[in-house]
């Protein structure tokens, strides 16, 4: 029997939300795990100043501005992708969150709110999750990875808007890992905890970032970098077999 392999290298990797927090951690670690990676996000300065790092270390790095709310940007930036390399192995679909207005009242959600979290945190999923399983579907073969969240599935009365778009999001995996498995393309979610992003401390702020960590088994939140090795198992081909699941990488139930 061969043992299966849990490399990423040369799978042409396209990351969404690359420019900070979880997005740029994992850019980084396939970057250097050796997958040329494109990098998705709507600030190019941010994304060229990570794909420098990325070269300077030796890796193949492709800067792809694009709102992942449009789907002009997005199908544009997917066909720069297939331009410049040829195919897409993986996607890892991190954009999104509620940045600074992640606690919110619900009586307190505006219109306004309530479309932005939906579009920031859902469309974008369902867009680039099409747009790119298109040239999969064609080439029978990929692996598709949608960043969810523990509010996706722990109710979250603070998050009630977030957590409703990241549920979207976990079903929207399911559906989409049934339709497209006679292509071999598989579809899995992270769900991750309370993870320590600029964002996350910003909008949560020390007390509270605090207060939660104490409830997480483990002892602490998790910092981007700790949902790499997940990330990495699910692209490869050790993970071949698992398709549309939403596995949690959250420190330990909650």
């Amino acid at each position: 029997m061969n043992t299966p392999s849990f490399s990423v290298e040369g799978k042409i990797t396209i990351v969404t939300g690359a420019s900070r927090g979880i997005g740029n951690a994992l850019a980084l670690g396939f970057a250097e795990a050796g997958a040329p990676v494109a990098l998705v996000a709507r600030t190019a300065s941010e994304l060229e100043a990570t794909a420098q790092r990325i070269r300077d270390n030796g890796g193949k790095a492709l800067v792809a501005p694009a709102d992942v709310t449009k789907r002009g940007h997005v199908e544009q930036m997917v066909e720069g992708v297939v331009r410049e390399f040829g195919r897409i192995d993986v996607l890892l679909n991190v954009a999104g969150g509620a940045g600074t207005k992640q606690l919110r009242p619900p009586l307190e959600i505006s219109d306004e709110l309530w479309d932005e979290l939906q579009d920031r945190n859902l469309k974008s999923v369902f867009l680039v999750n099409q747009a790119v399983a298109r040239v999969m579907v064609e080439q029978r073969s990929g692996s598709i990875i949608n960043i969810s969240s523990l509010s996706g599935t722990k109710p979250v009365a603070l998050e009630a808007a977030a957590g409703a778009a990241k549920a979207g999001v976990n079903q929207l995996t399911r559906a989409f890992a049934i339709a497209w498995a006679p292509y071999n393309v598989r579809v899995n979610a992270i769900a991750p905890g309370l993870t320590l992003t600029p964002r996350a401390m910003k909008g949560l702020g020390p007390e509270l970032v605090e207060k939660f960590s104490k409830d997480i088994p483990l002892g602490r939140a998790a910092r981007p970098e700790d949902h790499l090795g997940l990330a990495i198992f699910l692209a490869s081909d050790a993970s071949a077999f698992i398709t549309g699941a939403i596995i949690p990488s959250d420190g330990g139930p909650q």
